[in-house]
Protein backbone atom coordinates (compact mmCIF):
# COMPACT_ATOMS: atom_id res chain seq x y z
CA UNK A 1 0.00 0.00 0.00
CA UNK A 2 2.94 2.33 0.68
CA UNK A 3 4.02 2.67 -2.95
CA UNK A 4 0.41 3.22 -3.98
CA UNK A 5 0.14 6.14 -1.57
CA UNK A 6 3.40 7.46 -3.06
CA UNK A 7 1.82 7.40 -6.52
CA UNK A 8 -1.13 9.46 -5.30
CA UNK A 9 1.17 11.92 -3.52
CA UNK A 10 3.19 12.27 -6.73
CA UNK A 11 0.08 12.89 -8.83
CA UNK A 12 -1.30 15.42 -6.39
CA UNK A 13 2.04 17.24 -6.34
CA UNK A 14 1.04 18.60 -9.77
CA UNK A 15 -2.30 19.84 -8.46
CA UNK A 16 -3.60 23.12 -9.85
CA UNK A 17 -7.08 24.57 -10.42
CA UNK A 18 -6.83 23.64 -14.11
CA UNK A 19 -5.76 20.02 -13.49
CA UNK A 20 -8.31 19.65 -10.68
CA UNK A 21 -11.07 20.68 -13.09
CA UNK A 22 -9.65 18.53 -15.90
CA UNK A 23 -9.44 15.34 -13.83
CA UNK A 24 -12.86 16.03 -12.30
CA UNK A 25 -14.14 16.12 -15.89
CA UNK A 26 -12.39 12.84 -16.74
CA UNK A 27 -13.84 11.11 -13.68
CA UNK A 28 -17.37 11.96 -14.81
CA UNK A 29 -17.06 9.33 -17.57
CA UNK A 30 -17.41 6.70 -14.85
CA UNK A 31 -20.45 8.30 -13.22
CA UNK A 32 -24.20 7.74 -13.42
CA UNK A 33 -24.98 10.47 -15.94
CA UNK A 34 -22.64 9.00 -18.56
CA UNK A 35 -23.92 5.46 -17.89
CA UNK A 36 -27.51 6.68 -18.32
CA UNK A 37 -26.57 8.63 -21.46
CA UNK A 38 -24.77 5.77 -23.22
CA UNK A 39 -27.36 3.13 -22.33
CA UNK A 40 -30.23 5.48 -23.13
CA UNK A 41 -28.76 6.45 -26.51
CA UNK A 42 -28.34 2.83 -27.58
CA UNK A 43 -31.60 1.52 -26.09
CA UNK A 44 -33.93 4.35 -27.13
CA UNK A 45 -32.35 5.53 -30.37
CA UNK A 46 -30.07 2.89 -31.93
CA UNK A 47 -30.86 -0.76 -31.14
CA UNK A 48 -33.20 -1.83 -28.34
CA UNK A 49 -31.93 -5.42 -28.26
CA UNK A 50 -28.30 -4.31 -27.98
CA UNK A 51 -29.26 -1.72 -25.35
CA UNK A 52 -31.05 -4.38 -23.31
CA UNK A 53 -28.08 -6.73 -23.34
CA UNK A 54 -25.55 -3.99 -22.70
CA UNK A 55 -27.75 -2.70 -19.88
CA UNK A 56 -27.90 -6.00 -18.04
CA UNK A 57 -24.14 -6.40 -18.54
CA UNK A 58 -23.44 -2.99 -17.00
CA UNK A 59 -25.80 -3.49 -14.07
CA UNK A 60 -24.46 -6.97 -13.29
CA UNK A 61 -20.94 -5.53 -13.34
CA UNK A 62 -21.82 -2.66 -11.01
CA UNK A 63 -23.79 -4.94 -8.71
CA UNK A 64 -20.76 -7.23 -8.43
CA UNK A 65 -18.56 -4.18 -7.80
CA UNK A 66 -20.71 -3.17 -4.82
CA UNK A 67 -20.60 -6.70 -3.37
CA UNK A 68 -16.80 -6.80 -3.71
CA UNK A 69 -16.47 -3.41 -2.03
CA UNK A 70 -18.43 -4.78 0.93
CA UNK A 71 -16.30 -7.92 1.05
CA UNK A 72 -12.93 -6.11 0.91
CA UNK A 73 -13.97 -3.02 2.93
CA UNK A 74 -10.75 -1.25 1.92
CA UNK A 75 -10.63 2.34 3.20
CA UNK A 76 -10.01 5.03 0.61
CA UNK A 77 -6.54 6.66 0.44
CA UNK A 78 -7.64 9.95 2.01
CA UNK A 79 -9.09 7.97 4.93
CA UNK A 80 -5.74 6.41 5.84
CA UNK A 81 -3.46 9.34 4.97
CA UNK A 82 -4.67 12.80 5.93
CA UNK A 83 -2.09 14.44 3.67
CA UNK A 84 -3.99 13.13 0.65
CA UNK A 85 -6.70 15.54 -0.46
CA UNK A 86 -10.11 14.25 -1.52
CA UNK A 87 -10.76 16.59 -4.44
CA UNK A 88 -14.23 15.27 -5.20
CA UNK A 89 -16.02 14.24 -1.98
CA UNK A 90 -19.39 13.93 -3.71
CA UNK A 91 -18.15 10.85 -5.63
CA UNK A 92 -16.28 9.09 -2.84
CA UNK A 93 -18.85 7.35 -0.69
CA UNK A 94 -18.32 3.74 0.32
CA UNK A 95 -15.17 1.67 0.13
CA UNK A 96 -12.23 1.68 -2.25
CA UNK A 97 -11.67 -1.79 -3.78
CA UNK A 98 -12.43 -2.18 -6.64
CA UNK A 99 -12.95 1.23 -8.24
CA UNK A 100 -16.59 1.64 -9.24
CA UNK A 101 -15.78 4.47 -11.66
CA UNK A 102 -13.06 2.49 -13.45
CA UNK A 103 -15.26 -0.61 -13.63
CA UNK A 104 -18.23 1.43 -14.79
CA UNK A 105 -16.25 3.12 -17.58
CA UNK A 106 -14.63 -0.10 -18.80
CA UNK A 107 -17.92 -2.01 -18.71
CA UNK A 108 -19.93 0.66 -20.52
CA UNK A 109 -17.45 1.50 -23.26
CA UNK A 110 -15.82 -1.91 -23.82
CA UNK A 111 -19.33 -3.36 -23.66
CA UNK A 112 -20.53 -0.90 -26.31
CA UNK A 113 -17.64 -2.04 -28.49
CA UNK A 114 -18.39 -5.73 -27.94
CA UNK A 115 -22.05 -5.34 -28.91
CA UNK A 116 -21.69 -2.75 -31.71
CA UNK A 117 -18.27 -3.82 -33.11
CA UNK A 118 -17.15 -0.32 -34.10
CA UNK A 119 -13.38 0.23 -34.00
CA UNK A 120 -13.67 3.88 -32.93
CA UNK A 121 -15.61 2.73 -29.84
CA UNK A 122 -12.72 0.42 -28.90
CA UNK A 123 -10.29 3.34 -29.12
CA UNK A 124 -12.66 5.46 -27.01
CA UNK A 125 -12.98 2.64 -24.48
CA UNK A 126 -9.21 2.36 -24.00
CA UNK A 127 -8.68 6.12 -23.69
CA UNK A 128 -11.66 6.75 -21.40
CA UNK A 129 -10.87 3.83 -19.08
CA UNK A 130 -7.26 5.01 -18.71
CA UNK A 131 -8.30 8.62 -18.06
CA UNK A 132 -10.97 7.67 -15.53
CA UNK A 133 -8.51 5.38 -13.72
CA UNK A 134 -5.86 8.09 -13.60
CA UNK A 135 -8.38 10.68 -12.44
CA UNK A 136 -9.53 8.52 -9.52
CA UNK A 137 -5.96 8.35 -8.22
CA UNK A 138 -5.27 12.04 -8.82
CA UNK A 139 -8.48 12.95 -6.99
CA UNK A 140 -7.27 10.89 -4.01
CA UNK A 141 -10.07 8.34 -3.74
CA UNK A 142 -8.48 5.17 -5.18
CA UNK A 143 -5.25 3.19 -5.17
CA UNK A 144 -3.55 1.85 -8.30
CA UNK A 145 -4.75 -1.69 -7.54
CA UNK A 146 -8.34 -0.41 -7.12
CA UNK A 147 -8.48 1.01 -10.63
CA UNK A 148 -6.57 -1.89 -12.18
CA UNK A 149 -8.93 -4.47 -10.68
CA UNK A 150 -12.02 -2.41 -11.54
CA UNK A 151 -10.93 -1.88 -15.14
CA UNK A 152 -9.99 -5.53 -15.64
CA UNK A 153 -13.24 -6.78 -14.12
CA UNK A 154 -15.24 -4.52 -16.43
CA UNK A 155 -13.41 -5.80 -19.51
CA UNK A 156 -13.70 -9.47 -18.53
CA UNK A 157 -17.38 -9.18 -17.62
CA UNK A 158 -18.26 -7.51 -20.91
CA UNK A 159 -16.28 -10.07 -22.93
CA UNK A 160 -17.81 -13.16 -21.36
CA UNK A 161 -21.34 -11.81 -20.95
CA UNK A 162 -21.32 -10.67 -24.58
CA UNK A 163 -20.39 -14.17 -25.74
CA UNK A 164 -23.05 -15.71 -23.52
CA UNK A 165 -25.89 -13.23 -24.08
CA UNK A 166 -25.36 -13.18 -27.85
CA UNK A 167 -26.45 -16.83 -27.94
CA UNK A 168 -29.63 -16.18 -25.93
CA UNK A 169 -32.91 -15.03 -27.48
CA UNK A 170 -35.13 -15.42 -24.43
CA UNK A 171 -33.63 -13.97 -21.25
CA UNK A 172 -36.71 -14.45 -19.04
CA UNK A 173 -35.17 -17.13 -16.81
CA UNK A 174 -31.95 -15.15 -16.43
CA UNK A 175 -33.89 -12.02 -15.49
CA UNK A 176 -35.96 -13.89 -12.90
CA UNK A 177 -32.81 -15.30 -11.30
CA UNK A 178 -31.24 -11.82 -11.20
CA UNK A 179 -34.39 -10.36 -9.66
CA UNK A 180 -34.60 -12.81 -6.77
CA UNK A 181 -30.84 -13.00 -6.27
CA UNK A 182 -30.54 -9.21 -6.04
CA UNK A 183 -33.26 -8.95 -3.40
CA UNK A 184 -31.76 -11.89 -1.50
CA UNK A 185 -28.23 -10.44 -1.48
CA UNK A 186 -29.51 -7.08 -0.25
CA UNK A 187 -31.47 -8.66 2.61
CA UNK A 188 -28.56 -10.90 3.65
CA UNK A 189 -26.08 -8.03 3.77
CA UNK A 190 -28.48 -5.75 5.64
CA UNK A 191 -29.16 -8.46 8.23
CA UNK A 192 -25.42 -9.16 8.52
CA UNK A 193 -24.74 -5.49 9.20
CA UNK A 194 -27.54 -5.32 11.74
CA UNK A 195 -26.08 -8.23 13.67
CA UNK A 196 -22.50 -6.98 13.34
CA UNK A 197 -23.20 -3.39 14.37
CA UNK A 198 -25.97 -3.88 16.91
CA UNK A 199 -23.66 -4.03 19.91
CA UNK A 200 -23.72 -1.66 22.90
CA UNK A 201 -24.33 1.28 20.55
CA UNK A 202 -25.70 0.89 17.03
CA UNK A 203 -23.60 2.91 14.57
CA UNK A 204 -26.30 4.19 12.22
CA UNK A 205 -23.90 6.08 9.96
CA UNK A 206 -21.67 3.03 9.51
CA UNK A 207 -24.67 0.81 8.72
CA UNK A 208 -25.71 3.23 5.99
CA UNK A 209 -22.11 3.57 4.77
CA UNK A 210 -21.86 -0.22 4.44
CA UNK A 211 -25.17 -0.68 2.61
CA UNK A 212 -25.73 2.48 0.53
CA UNK A 213 -23.82 1.55 -2.65
CA UNK A 214 -25.09 -2.01 -2.60
CA UNK A 215 -28.69 -0.88 -2.17
CA UNK A 216 -28.39 1.47 -5.14
CA UNK A 217 -26.72 -1.02 -7.48
CA UNK A 218 -29.04 -3.90 -6.62
CA UNK A 219 -31.90 -1.46 -7.09
CA UNK A 220 -30.72 -0.85 -10.65
CA UNK A 221 -30.71 -4.60 -11.32
CA UNK A 222 -34.22 -5.07 -9.93
CA UNK A 223 -35.45 -1.96 -11.75
CA UNK A 224 -33.93 -3.16 -15.00
CA UNK A 225 -35.68 -6.53 -14.83
CA UNK A 226 -39.03 -4.97 -13.92
CA UNK A 227 -38.60 -2.31 -16.63
CA UNK A 228 -37.85 -4.90 -19.31
CA UNK A 229 -40.91 -6.93 -18.29
CA UNK A 230 -43.11 -3.84 -18.52
CA UNK A 231 -41.66 -2.80 -21.88
CA UNK A 232 -42.01 -6.27 -23.40
CA UNK A 233 -45.57 -6.77 -22.21
CA UNK A 234 -47.15 -3.33 -22.48
CA UNK A 235 -44.99 -1.10 -24.72
CA UNK A 236 -42.84 -2.99 -27.24
CA UNK A 237 -41.48 0.14 -28.97
CA UNK A 238 -39.42 0.00 -32.14
CA UNK A 239 -36.23 1.77 -33.16
CA UNK A 240 -36.27 3.86 -36.32
CA UNK A 241 -33.81 5.82 -38.48
CA UNK A 242 -35.32 9.30 -38.13
CA UNK A 243 -32.39 11.32 -36.79
CA UNK A 244 -34.34 14.30 -35.46
CA UNK A 245 -36.81 12.08 -33.64
CA UNK A 246 -33.99 9.95 -32.22
CA UNK A 247 -32.28 13.08 -30.89
CA UNK A 248 -35.57 14.09 -29.27
CA UNK A 249 -36.01 10.61 -27.80
CA UNK A 250 -32.56 10.79 -26.29
CA UNK A 251 -32.71 14.36 -24.97
CA UNK A 252 -36.19 13.97 -23.50
CA UNK A 253 -35.25 10.62 -21.99
CA UNK A 254 -32.21 12.04 -20.20
CA UNK A 255 -34.34 14.91 -18.88
CA UNK A 256 -37.06 12.54 -17.60
CA UNK A 257 -34.65 10.10 -15.92
CA UNK A 258 -32.59 12.85 -14.28
CA UNK A 259 -35.73 14.61 -13.07
CA UNK A 260 -36.93 11.39 -11.46
CA UNK A 261 -33.47 10.76 -9.98
CA UNK A 262 -33.14 14.20 -8.40
CA UNK A 263 -36.80 14.58 -7.47
CA UNK A 264 -36.95 11.26 -5.63
CA UNK A 265 -33.71 12.04 -3.81
CA UNK A 266 -35.14 15.28 -2.43
CA UNK A 267 -38.47 13.65 -1.58
CA UNK A 268 -36.94 10.64 0.17
CA UNK A 269 -34.58 12.90 2.13
CA UNK A 270 -37.68 14.50 3.62
CA UNK A 271 -38.47 11.07 5.06
CA UNK A 272 -34.92 10.18 6.18
CA UNK A 273 -31.82 12.24 5.43
CA UNK A 274 -28.78 9.92 5.75
CA UNK A 275 -26.57 12.88 6.65
CA UNK A 276 -28.60 13.45 9.80
CA UNK A 277 -28.38 9.90 11.17
CA UNK A 278 -27.14 9.55 14.74
CA UNK A 279 -26.29 6.50 16.86
CA UNK A 280 -29.02 3.99 17.73
CA UNK A 281 -31.34 4.99 14.87
CA UNK A 282 -31.79 1.44 13.60
CA UNK A 283 -35.14 1.96 11.86
CA UNK A 284 -34.03 5.23 10.25
CA UNK A 285 -30.78 3.77 8.90
CA UNK A 286 -32.55 0.73 7.45
CA UNK A 287 -35.18 3.01 5.93
CA UNK A 288 -32.49 5.23 4.36
CA UNK A 289 -30.88 2.23 2.62
CA UNK A 290 -34.22 0.81 1.49
CA UNK A 291 -35.24 4.20 0.09
CA UNK A 292 -31.98 4.28 -1.90
CA UNK A 293 -32.86 0.82 -3.23
CA UNK A 294 -36.40 1.94 -4.11
CA UNK A 295 -35.17 5.16 -5.74
CA UNK A 296 -32.92 3.27 -8.15
CA UNK A 297 -35.62 0.73 -8.90
CA UNK A 298 -37.94 3.57 -9.92
CA UNK A 299 -35.25 5.42 -11.90
CA UNK A 300 -34.44 2.39 -14.05
CA UNK A 301 -38.07 1.27 -14.43
CA UNK A 302 -38.86 4.76 -15.66
CA UNK A 303 -36.08 4.78 -18.27
CA UNK A 304 -36.50 1.22 -19.48
CA UNK A 305 -40.22 0.52 -19.17
CA UNK A 306 -42.28 3.69 -18.68
CA UNK A 307 -40.62 6.48 -20.65
CA UNK A 308 -40.84 4.55 -23.99
CA UNK A 309 -44.67 4.78 -23.70
CA UNK A 310 -44.23 8.38 -24.87
CA UNK A 311 -42.74 7.21 -28.16
CA UNK A 312 -46.18 6.22 -29.38
CA UNK A 313 -48.10 8.89 -27.47
CA UNK A 314 -46.23 11.82 -29.04
CA UNK A 315 -44.90 9.99 -32.13
CA UNK A 316 -41.17 10.17 -31.62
Amino acid sequence: MGFELDIIHWLQSFSSPFLDALFSFFTMFGEELVVIAVLGLIYWSIDKKVGERLGITVFISLGLNSVLKFIFMRPRPFMVDDTIVNLRPETSGGYSMPSGHAQSASTVFFGAYQFLKKKFILIMAIIITLLVSLSRMYIGVHYLTDVMVGSLLGILITYYLYKWLSKKEDLTLIYNIILYLSIGVLLVIMVYNLIKLNQTTFDSQLFYFNTEALAKMLGTLVGFVIGIKIENKYVNFENHKNISKNILRFALGIAVVMAVRLGLKEFFHLIVNPENLVDDQIIQSITASLLDFLRYVIIVVTGIGLYPILFKKISI
